[in-house]
């Protein structure tokens, strides 16, 4: 079954991502309906997170949703093809960070440092070694409360020759929920959910999502263990059939929360790029969050790179607006005398 070489042939090398693996959720009716009828129900409850870890992210199905759901979003990914197609899609998104890595290690990422990792529709071609290595490392990586949503291989749970090795959808077959669980708790982790689904099919569990936290968390809780025989003719008939009456969200539209990804970090992002020399930029990133929330010194800066990039009206009306819902705010008084001229 699926090696990591294989794994990296097929993805990187021989897999047509004209549709950017958007594909996979025709079943649903399209990647939208797949999101929020299967996916986001299952992890309402442990988002917003500050730091989230995508594993396998392809070319960003589900990263376009989980960017909004955190302050830093960290994605990894074996096949360089991917990492730099989302390197580009996600340009303007600066807490996104895309690392190339071996397909079972996570070096760029700091120890205690991960809310959320998560991984969906990839680790279940991922063999018992390389998910031994991921869970390795989210031993290492996951903060005191953190949490990883992993979807993986239940084919372990089979015997040979009891299935078609032919109609399984390429799974791993040395993976399975009771391994999972097994090699979480030697590392001191708990798989506290674990709920085996039919996938693409009515009689096969071959798939799992496992919800695995740090022994002792605030998420700690003996295993609640799910077989979801009706994971195809239910739950996605139920979003295709949703598709066929209801349009999808439009991919220009945003969810995150204004609260989860802090001014602070922006603002100082943005005079970082100002002392690189990228006045534009960070004029952009500003403008990009006073479209959220109105933030007085951001918002002065913002005036002063307007300024800078050649605009004295607009820069002019950004101080004249914040003088006067802020008259107590001496620096953008003082710009806006220096910049003001008699009319």
């Amino acid at each position: 079954m699926p090696s990591l070489a294989q794994n990296l042939s097929v993805w990187d090398a021989t897999w047509d991502w004209s549709r950017r693996g958007d594909e996979w959720s025709d079943a649903w009716g399209g990647v939208s309906h797949h999101w929020w009828t299967t996916l986001f129900p299952r992890l309402q409850g442990y988002v917003p997170a500050g730091r989230v870890l995508e594993i396998a992210p392809g070319f960003g199905r589900w990263t376009h949703f989980l960017r909004d759901l955190c302050s830093e979003l960290i994605i990894v990914d074996i096949a360089e093809s991917a990492i730099a197609h989302c390197r580009e899609r996600f340009a303007a998104d600066q807490h996104i960070s895309a690392h190339v890595n071996d397909g079972s290690s996570l070096p760029m990422v700091e120890n205690d440092s991960i809310d959320l990792a998560f991984s969906f529709d990839s680790l279940v071609h991922a063999e018992r070694g390389a998910m031994a290595g991921y869970l390795s490392e989210l031993a290492r990586i996951l903060a005191g409360d953190g949490v990883a949503f992993l979807h993986h291989s239940n084919m372990g749970a089979y015997a040979p020759g009891t299935y078609d090795p032919h109609n399984i959808h390429w799974r791993a077959t040395s993976v399975s929920a009771t391994e999972i669980e097994r090699l979480a708790r030697t590392l001191g982790l708990s798989c506290v959910s674990q709920e085996t689904v039919a996938w693409g099919n009515d009689d096969l569990l071959n798939d799992c999502f496992s919800v695995i936290t740090r022994a002792g968390s605030r998420f700690d809780r003996e295993n609640v263990v799910v077989e979801n025989l009706d994971f195809s003719r239910g739950e996605i008939a139920m979003a295709h059939c949703l598709s066929t009456q209801y349009p999808p969200s439009r991919p220009d539209v945003r969810f995150g929360c204004d609260g989860v990804r802090p001014i602070e970090a922006e603002h100082a992002h943005a005079l970082a790029l100002l002392e690189q020399e990228e006045p534009e930029k960070a004029r952009r990133l500003l403008l990009d969050q006073m479209q959220r929330v109105i933030d007085p010194e951001a918002m002065n800066d913002l005036a002063v790179l307007t300024m800078r990039c050649g605009d004295r009206d607009a820069a002019l009306d950004l101080l004249r607006a914040l003088v006067r819902l802020h008259p107590e705010n001496a620096p953008a008084a003082a710009n806006l005398a220096a910049l003001h001229t008699p009319e």
